[in-house]
């Protein structure tokens, strides 16, 4: 069991058109941190990669050693679209900004051009508080997944939420992780937190920071196996992560007092 790949592993219609047709303005890059790599022992390796254009923007990304394969397209420094490169998938996820140029939904589209899912995003200013999935089916698009956010006052997460609804004959099931005891240090693998499912397509939110800095300790309640997680890390001479260590303690029944080790290693260019 790997705690990392657990963590690791939309829309009226009447509104989303004019959303698709309006410009949004464009936002200057910033100087980005080049993550190169993360591997995760054990797991597909690399786990995450990505490559950049000159602006220092990810122009490709890849997932669980090729599982998934993204060319990444910009217009004014926005991200467009992401469409997976792999043989047996062809996906294209494709991005719609609101006014105020923020991510509003990401449009999951097939190789034959049908939208067959999609996910909105609501906001409490720059922070992401609500992401909701849905799911094609016979008589439209049934909610799928909603991932609820709260944050500390100094902007790291708090808590994250994920409920599925009952479909296709899943029950209804709920969990809840809770972050404490953040470091100073930057946080670069916070995006992985929304990539949550392994065989779900990678997205990424640019101006979307879940966590500013490192946690100390991870608490998973709700259903399934509930457990906690103590991390160490180590640090290059910037302030960022080379290694990520996680002492795992399982809190549920069965195997409630189980413990095992994570860890995850960090390169950039």
């Amino acid at each position: 069991m790997c705690v990392f790949a657990l963590c690791a592993i939309i829309i009226s219609n009447s509104c989303r058109k004019d959303k698709i047709e309006n410009p949004w303005p464009s936002v200057p890059p910033v100087q980005p941190i080049l993550l190169k790599a993360i591997t995760i022992p054990n797991q597909p390796s690399p786990y995450y990669y990505f490559r950049y254009n000159p602006a220092g923007q990810p122009d490709s990304a890849s997932f669980a050693s090729g599982l998934f394969m993204y060319n990444i397209f910009y217009r004014d420094n926005r991200i467009t679209e992401m469409k997976n490169n792999v043989a047996v998938n062809k996906d294209r996820l494709q991005y719609v900004y609101s006014n105020t140029g923020q991510v509003d939904s990401i449009l999951y589209i097939d190789l034959t051009g049908t939208m067959y899912k999609i996910m909105h995003f609501i906001y409490d200013g720059p922070r992401l508080i609500e992401l909701e999935r849905k799911l094609k089916s016979a008589t439209g698009f049934v909610l799928e997944k909603t991932m609820t956010f709260a944050y500390n006052a100094d902007g790291n997460l708090k808590q994250m939420t994920d409920h599925r609804p009952p479909v296709n004959g899943q029950g209804a099931l709920t969990y809840i992780d809770r972050f404490e005891q953040y470091d100073s240090k930057i946080n670069v693998d916070g995006f992985g937190l929304l990539h949550n499912e392994l065989f779900e397509h990678l997205f990424l939110l640019p101006t979307v920071q879940l966590q500013k800095n490192n946690p100390g300790k991870q608490t998973r309640a709700g259903d399934g196996i509930n457990y906690t997680i103590s991390f160490n890390y180590t640090y290059n001479e910037k302030d960022l992560p080379e290694t990520k260590k996680g002492e795992v303690i399982i809190t549920s029944s069965p195997g409630a007092g189980q413990r095992f080790q994570t860890s995850a290693i960090f390169s950039y260019y």
